[in-house]
């Protein structure tokens, strides 16, 4: 199962106290225009939590690795001096923070930004390893060919997309994980009733889910399910 061609994507998820959330959205409002003025980086999108333990998520596309490396390095002399300088003005807000970044390469789906992620909708968020490397492939083979094409055909369900971890030596040793990760463009709101309730889903994603947990969730580990809606969106000036 090769990568497809086409950009990195970075994911950020964030939890942070109420009392500094305030001054972490002022900052975020600035810092995504500053980090796309870096070259290679296209475009960034933000979104809040509304189903699980994960408050904000930031995702953003990266042309290559070299361009990734100029945020994500962990030697200053190979990073921007605008990703420094955004990282200086991060650490000046205090309070408690529980900050995660992943960087990934597609593997599946649909086109990273045409059509996944080009318009606002909601994103259903599914991490997760796997729980036996002999049966990675079983699990790759069950998701692409079986588990994202039975939920495509849900009405509600628009654009599918698969990711995996892709790390590099500039990165140091930051820990990245889960290794797997499937975005799920959902129409709206109502959704989260028609896809993401189980009392009240509609039935083929009723069957659906069962079938995840009856297969996909016993080769899985270090599982989450999140559902964002956007708050903001941006581009790289071309």
């Amino acid at each position: 199962m090769d990568a497809h061609t086409g950009p990195l994507l970075l994911l950020v998820q964030a939890n942070i106290t109420p009392e500094q959330e305030d001054a972490f959205n002022s900052w975020y409002y600035h810092h995504v225009p500053k980090l796309l003025e870096v070259p290679g980086w296209l475009w960034g999108r933000r979104y809040v939590g509304v189903k699980g333990d994960t408050k904000y998520l930031a995702l953003y596309a990266v042309e290559t690795m070299d361009a990734m490396a100029r945020v994500m390095a962990v030697d200053d002399a190979l990073k921007d001096p605008r990703a420094i300088e955004e990282r200086r003005r991060f650490d000046e807000i205090t309070g408690k923070f529980d900050v995660k970044s992943n960087v990934y390469e597609q593997i599946s789906g649909a086109t990273l930004g045409n059509p996944m992620l080009r318009d606002d909708h909601y994103l259903s968020v599914v991490m997760a390893d796997v729980a036996e490397p002999a049966k990675e492939a079983e699990w790759n083979a069950w998701y692409d060919h079986s588990h994202v094409p039975n939920l495509v055909r849900i009405p509600g369900y628009l654009s599918a997309a698969r990711f995996r971890v892709k790390s590099d030596p500039r990165f140091g040793d930051k820990p990245m994980g889960p290794k797997y990760l499937a975005l799920y463009e959902w129409e709206g709101a109502h959704c989260l009733n028609t896809l993401g309730d189980p009392e009240t889903m509609l039935p083929e994603a009723k069957a659906e889910l069962a079938e995840w947990h009856s297969h996909g969730l016993p080769l899985a580990a270090n599982t989450s399910w999140n559902v964002y809606k956007p708050i903001a969106k941006h581009w790289a000036f071309q």
